[in-house]
């Protein structure tokens, strides 16, 4: 028998889900939008020369990449590389596109600049909870502001976001790559070698220090700069922040942290854990300062993340940019939703017989649309198989006959 299921790691979202993931999007668009951001739209398919020089870290081990067509197709050509065979890529995230559209329009935009991207994003990971191949992104980003008042307008944007949408346990864990580059100087590694550590060091959540530790040394790194790293990484476990002055970190950006982190706290009123940690990497090399991540309670891993990528337009254009971005994870927040009770218009089941006259049928519809989604159905002979398959696209069934005999509007049970 042929097998109808999507390609693994992508799915297909019959009525229910879909109607979750437009109201959680809508709930998002909205918020950004009332926050001063304006909406925007790339491509999903980039030149794989931008994508491949954006430092997007191990997210271009992980790219979709596409044929060549046509004429430029030479598969009889000898000695075959990929660039013999592949043209372009599929987006891994909404970071690039944008940076490239931004340096392709920036004569026509005002600084600052605040965009927001909701769109589908591709990495052939493996499938996991909370993770696919296809996944929906929502970001938000400030163009042109260096200073970190657009770190705490982004931030509070999401907070407002999140708890627009039911969150109120959130925990905000952040960091500053300047501060990490200058700890794994500290450990004796060289400014080359700073990009590859921060990958490792993202993966502190999933594998542990000592994971940590066993990939750089399987990637050939001197032992000694890596127990170096690992006693300054636990030293300031132990011992937060303050700790770093230890290493070389600067006065002005311990200051600075800090600022963010108590004044986070003032626009949030307390009501969420805001602290410093320096296992939040990112592990894309295009960051250049604050890096964040969000996390909430039911979920092991982050709902939202982003950072400063200061370099990134200039790397493009070659015209200096600053810019400051956030995503929140859609997937993660739509399986977190999925069983709570949230305030999506209802749809109802409206059920007429042959014989009814079809204007009062659909009178009777615009009447019940005041309350609900309402679709139309002719009586089915087999009512106990119509209730089965109906619950999929409705939440209450009535009919003509019923409304008549002033009978209540049934909940269908799932």
């Amino acid at each position: 028998m042929k097998n109808f299921n999507p390609i693994r790691g992508m799915y297909d979202y019959l009525p229910k889900e879909a109607r979750l993931r437009e109201y959680v999007r809508s709930v998002i668009l909205k918020s950004y939008q009332e926050n001063g951001y304006s909406l925007i739209d790339t491509p999903i398919l980039e030149s794989l020369d931008f994508l491949n020089s954006s430092e997007g870290g191990d997210n271009l081990r992980l790219m979709f990449k596409t044929i060549k067509r046509g004429e430029k197709l030479d598969l009889l050509k000898e000695d075959l590389t990929e660039v013999d065979i592949v043209e372009e890529g599929l987006r891994y995230d909404l970071t690039v596109p944008l940076a490239r559209m931004y340096s392709n329009n920036r004569e026509r935009l005002p600084l600052p600049f605040r965009t927001i991207q909701i769109g589908s994003a591709f990495r052939a990971e493996r499938p996991q909870k909370g993770r696919n191949r296809q996944f929906t992104q929502c970001d938000i980003d400030v163009f042109g502001d260096n200073s970190i008042n657009a770190e705490l307008e982004l931030l509070n944007t999401c907070f407002d976001t999140l708890n627009r949408l039911g969150f109120t346990n959130l925990t905000l864990k952040l960091n500053d790559r300047s501060i990490l580059n200058q700890l794994v100087l500290s450990a004796g590694f060289s400014e080359a070698e700073i990009g590859t550590v921060c990958v490792t060091l993202d993966k502190i959540d999933k594998i542990s220090i000592t994971g940590v530790m066993m990939e750089l040394i399987e990637k050939g790194f001197d032992t000694e700069k890596i127990n170096k790293l690992v006693d300054i990484v636990n030293d300031i476990l132990a011992n937060g922040l303050q700790a770093s002055k230890n290493y070389g970190v600067s006065d002005e950006s311990i200051e600075r942290m800090n600022y963010l982190i108590d004044t986070l706290n003032k626009l949030t009123q307390n009501r969420y854990s805001i602290k410093y940690d320096i296992s939040i990497v990112r592990g894309q090399g295009y960051y250049t300062g604050t890096v964040y991540e969000m996390y909430t309670e039911g979920f092991s891993g982050a709902i939202g993340g982003g950072g400063r990528y200061d370099k990134m337009v200039e790397k493009f254009s070659g015209i200096a940019c600053p810019v400051v971005g956030m995503s929140l994870g859609f997937e993660p927040i739509c399986m977190l939703l999925k069983d709570k009770e949230l305030d999506i218009r209802k749809n109802l089941a409206l059920i007429y017989d042959k014989d009814d006259d079809i204007l009062e049928v659909f009178r009777y519809k615009d009447e019940l649309k005041k309350k609900y989604n309402v679709a139309l159905y002719l009586r089915p002979k087999n009512l106990k198989n119509f209730y089965d398959k109906i619950k999929e696209v409705a939440d209450f069934v009535t009919s003509i006959r019923e409304i008549k005999e002033n009978k209540p509007i049934k909940l269908i049970e799932t």
